[in-house]
């Protein structure tokens, strides 16, 4: 078993739509760019929160990021969360890593929280995402093979030979920096016999994947991809602008190559950037004037509460009520309630600033759903 899984949850999205992810992936290793940094210091954040090791705002997280408010806040986030899905009585495993042989023996990955409930025959499962793009929680990929990891690791609650499918699984996924769509924190839940489809999707892909040459399909992960410079299939269809599958192994260009397709594609982006805003701002007319535009919704951002009053005044109330919202400067009025200032007072001193309203793509997993199937 190499460090790094070669079929890794995390990655299922994009290798259970192109089976030359994984390979591109090996191929062309990513360094850690300001948003992975970012995104390890609010998970460690998380952890030591949950530990009761709350660090301070503006120290040092161990991987050199600064520990951020918005990491603080989204850590208390994860913590509630824990808590109204997680009993006390069970025991909570944290970023412990988990094999799914099952899938592949190169398949294994660290879930961020989970805990089953053996008598309830049940599995509740935490994914802490720090990042804006929203994440569908529905039959999620790597949620799911998560799941299967962890049925794994615990084979002495099953009965050999007795039907589990009846064991329950709630897989929950904590974001609270997706403001255009949806809730900060979204459970799908499901049952292991609901999940036997997708779990057969997901071998069948990896399957594919350990074959010796794995095929391309362009799919939204394209953009993802760290091997998206040397795919066939992306460069014929950045050409074409259609869904192309290709079988041509990856190739790297020569610089020569790679700057005149590069200066090329940049022109034409600059084209297609303009009539794509064009369209935007049309779409988006159409449907604040109540047109009905297929393909598309129109949906609100989550709005922030704010302060109106000024800072001085606020933390001298705070001093009257006992306590504290310096933090320096003063806390946001969502800590203030944590602290537990009564709404009313927070109320009379701030505001509810509505969030811009966003174009949303219409997705067939939403419609599914909402009608309860697990398409």
């Amino acid at each position: 078993m190499t460090q790094h899984s070669f079929l890794p949850p995390s990655g299922a999205s994009a290798w259970r739509a192109c089976s030359l992810w994984p390979t591109m992936n090996a191929r062309y290793p990513q360094s850690d760019s300001p948003e992975s940094i970012e995104g390890t210091a609010a998970h460690w954040v998380a952890t030591e929160m949950q530990a009761g090791r709350a660090p301070a705002e503006n120290t040092a997280a161990p991987n050199g990021a600064i520990v951020t408010g918005v990491m603080l806040d989204g850590a208390e986030l994860v913590c509630e969360t824990i808590a109204k899905r997680i009993p006390h009585n069970l025991v909570l495993r944290v970023e412990e890593r988990v094999s799914i042989t099952t899938v592949h023996p190169d398949c294994f990955g660290t879930p961020d929280y989970w805990a089953i409930d053996s008598i309830a025959r049940h599995l509740e499962i935490v994914d802490y995402k720090f990042g804006h793009g929203f994440v569908n929680e529905f039959f999620n990929p790597q949620g799911i093979l998560y799941m299967l990891g962890i049925f794994e690791g615990v084979r002495e609650l099953f009965v050999p030979g007795a039907d589990q499918s009846d064991w329950t699984v709630a897989f929950t996924i904590v974001q609270p920096r997706c403001y255009y769509r949806g809730e900060p924190v979204r459970t799908h839940s499901y049952s292991l016999r609901e999940a036997y489809k997708h779990l057969e999707e997901l071998r069948a892909a990896a399957a594919r994947a350990m074959e010796p040459k794995p095929e391309a399909t362009t799919n939204d992960e394209c953009e993802y991809c760290p091997g998206r410079h040397a795919c066939s299939a992306l460069q014929l269809s950045a050409y074409k602008a259609a869904e192309i599958s290709n079988r041509r192994a990856p190739h790297d260009l020569t610089p020569a190559a790679a700057g005149l397709e590069l200066r090329m594609l940049e022109r034409a982006l600059e084209r297609l950037q303009a009539r794509v805003e064009g369209l935007r701002e049309l779409t988006l007319a159409n449907l604040k004037a109540g047109r009905s535009v297929p393909q598309y919704n129109l949906e609100p951002g989550r709005g922030r509460v704010q302060w109106t009053a000024p800072i001085d005044r606020l933390i001298t109330l705070g001093q009257l009520l006992g306590k504290d919202l310096s933090k320096p400067g003063v806390v946001t009025p969502a800590q203030a309630k944590k602290l537990g200032v009564d709404d009313s007072v927070i109320s009379a001193h701030s505001v509810l600033t509505p969030g811009s309203l966003k174009l949303v793509p219409e997705n067939n997993a939403e419609v599914a759903k909402v009608f309860g199937r697990g398409e």
